[in-house]
């Protein structure tokens, strides 16, 4: 089975075209562009107004696929009857542009952004103390004013006839953007210098681009008035299979008594209540990804998902804190974060020697390793990397962060976020969140008497971009070097295209929340990070504020909780071994990612899905091996296709029928 398997990865790694000459071109790059503009559009509208499906929640966002799956529909009609086309280097970049854009709207970082610098005051009360535990540690310059009612209009809608209120705006989102430019900045360089390691060399499979890579690589060719990967009969059965069901699916909009698939919703499954549950949903998203993942990753995250419901269910019968009960807690999660921090530390150390190199290339440019054709030269990205985290050190202790520990965090952040966008690059797994934050590898350590209440204050602002849930933008800007090698040639200019992307998604999806704020009240949006997660979180803090001045403080947790460091070592003694084993045995059908991830969120969510995935690609091998694996390939990809405009089908509906009660249809 497995040797089967990796005789189809070797096929499909050695069928790879080789790239086209080129790609970055006027028309190429204006075309991306547009598809930035039209998913922010499409995600922020669908999110804030409709109240629809979750467009930008997972690291392919949905809002994406759709305006790029469109508008490789339109680019077959121009090719067909007006002779313009691009070529498939040209649907590289586009789609290059598209990923690292889609990073930016919603979910990956303008929301949380626009929510969190806007609820210190407008949610402030006498109960929670805000005004003495919280606002006093504040710069102002870090927050928009409430003068004039600035922010109550933006959570509440602006008076009829009133003037959005920008000054109040400007400073605070000027030096944000700073911040964020240098952390884009940073993990930018980072993408760099581990992209050869990571595609040429170690050749990773990157599931989650695969089948974009495909469609980008069969264009229209002029010949009909569809992309030519729309050619294959499995296509269309796959695509007519998804389109079908969601397009039945949305006869009971009308009809609410008509019937459904019941594809959009899960629950959790009891087998016993001492031990976590099941969550039963069948995620066709993440199956049509997870399919062009390798056998042992996909067994191993269920394998781990099972184990954690065992084990965490035996040790919290004997009474340790190990289960919440959902997903992982207490010594579970310190077993989680060790075998984390061991498979990221595994990153670095498989990647040492490609590291060493590009350090030496930055220092001398007679070195041999050939950096010609990356996005960046190793000189410029060493010295930006380098420069853009003393910008992110300084712009935190501004803010009142302690610089000792601020200098403790960043190396963390590049750390963790590493470490999430290899086990994406490997499992193809579009629902990830990342298993242990950066503040809580450094937490462990120091006692509560060093984190001094400014310090607290400032990791919550910080935390949107140094502990974002999915790596911020290292996944995408990692996904868009993965898709670099069909633009061979370009790769320099491919990578301004790539920051253009970003700016114009930055400023296009805050500049459009922030008018839909005050045209209907953001308030009204009821989305989970403008309106709920500011205040939770800013509420801990006050709280964590308060007892830091009223109570004893508390040991570091090694001294306080040693059965956690037990544990953390434990998880990455487990992973180490793993690691060998998967090396030393070619037929050893674990892998470490299973463990890193176990028990968290999104893993817990996903892990029947990903059974699935397995039983599918592992009865394609056995019945027919890689020649059936290849052929079946294009039925996923119709999958894909139709699952993607059933959602475009369902939005449309809502906008048109259903205005401010859309129906989510594109959930995890």
């Amino acid at each position: 089975m497995a040797s089967a398997e990796r005789t189809a990865e070797a096929f499909e790694s050695d069928a790879a075209p080789a790239g086209s000459a080129g790609g970055v071109t006027v028309r190429s790059v204006v075309t991306g562009l547009v598809l930035v503009l039209g998913l922010d559009a499409l995600a922020i509208h669908l999110r804030y107004v409709v109240h629809g499906s979750l467009m930008t929640y997972s690291h392919v966002p949905m809002a994406m696929l759709i305006v790029f799956t469109l508008m490789m529909m339109a680019g077959a009609l121009m090719a067909r009857f007006f002779r313009w086309k691009l070529a498939p280097a040209e649907w590289h970049v586009i789609l290059a542009m598209g990923i690292v854009g889609a990073a930016v709207p919603g979910f990956g970082l303008s929301g949380y952004l626009l929510g969190y610098i806007a609820t210190p005051y407008y949610f402030a009360t006498e109960v929670n103390e805000w005004n003495t535990y919280l606002h006093p540690y504040i710069n102002p310059w870090l927050i928009p004013s409430d003068e004039n009612k600035a922010v109550t209009w933006f959570f509440e809608g602006a008076p009829e006839g009133a003037q959005i209120p920008w000054d109040a705006w400007v400073l605070p989102l000027l030096w944000w953007t700073t911040f964020i430019v240098a952390a884009f900045v940073v993990l930018g360089c980072v993408a760099v210098v581990f992209r050869k390691q990571w595609v040429q060399n170690e050749r990773l499979a990157f599931p989650a681009m695969a089948p974009l890579i495909q469609m980008a690589e069969e264009p229209g060719s002029g010949r009909f008035a569809l992309p030519d990967f729309t050619k294959n009969y499995l296509f269309w059965i796959g695509f007519g299979l998804a389109f079908g069901m969601i397009a039945w699916n949305c006869i009971n909009y009308f009809l609410p008594g008509f019937p459904r698939f019941p594809v959009y919703r899960g629950r959790w499954l009891w087998i016993d209540r001492q031990y976590p549950p099941v969550y039963f949903f069948v995620g066709l998203f993440t199956i049509f990804f997870s399919y062009f993942a390798s056998l042992d990753v996909l067994f191993s995250i269920w394998f781990f998902d099972l184990l954690f419901i065992s084990e965490g269910g035996w040790l919290h019968r004997r009474g340790f804190t190990a289960i919440s009960p959902y997903y992982y807690r207490g010594v579970y999660y310190w077993q989680t974060k060790g075998a984390f921090t061991m498979l990221a530390a595994s990153v670095f150390w498989v990647g040492r020697r490609h590291i060493r190199d590009v350090i030496r290339k930055a220092w001398d440019r007679n070195h041999p390793l050939d950096d010609r054709d990356e996005p960046l030269s190793c000189r410029t990205a060493v010295v930006a990397m380098f420069v853009g985290l003393a910008f992110m050190w300084l712009w935190l202790s501004r803010i009142g962060f302690d610089p000792l520990l601020a200098a403790l965090l960043l190396p963390a952040v590049v750390f963790t976020y590493v470490g999430l966008a290899k086990i994406l690059a490997e499992t193809g797994m579009p629902y990830t969140n990342v298993p242990a934050g950066p503040w809580g590898l450094v937490s462990p350590f120091i006692g509560s008497s060093t984190v001094n209440e400014s310090t607290r204050v400032a990791l919550r602002f910080a935390s949107r971009i140094t502990s974002h849930f999915k790596g911020l933008f290292l996944p995408a800007l990692a996904h868009a070097g993965r898709v670099a090698e069909g633009v061979r040639g370009g790769r320099r200019r491919l990578m301004y295209a790539v920051v253009l992307a970003f700016l114009v998604s930055f400023v296009a999806s805050v500049l459009l929340t922030i008018q839909l704020g005050y045209r209907d009240g953001a308030y009204n949006f009821s989305s989970w990070e403008i309106v709920h997660a500011g205040p939770r979180h800013f509420e801990s803090t006050a709280t964590s504020v308060k007892n830091f001045l009223t109570k004893p403080h508390d040991p570091p947790v090694y001294r306080e909780h040693p059965d956690y460091m037990a544990f953390f070592g434990l998880g990455g003694l487990a992973t180490l071994l793993l690691i060998f084993l998967r090396h030393r045995f070619v037929w050893w059908p674990l892998h470490p990612v299973g463990l890193a991830i176990s028990g968290s969120y999104l893993a817990r969510r996903t892990s029947l899905t990903i059974l699935m995935a397995w039983l599918v690609k592992l009865v394609m091998l056995k019945m027919g091996g890689p020649s059936v694996y290849r052929k079946s390939r294009p039925l996923f990809i119709g999958l894909l296709a139709g699952y993607i405009l059933g959602v475009a089908l369902s939005a449309f509906i809502d906008v048109l029928w259903f205005p401010e009660r859309g129906h989510s249809v594109h959930r995890f």
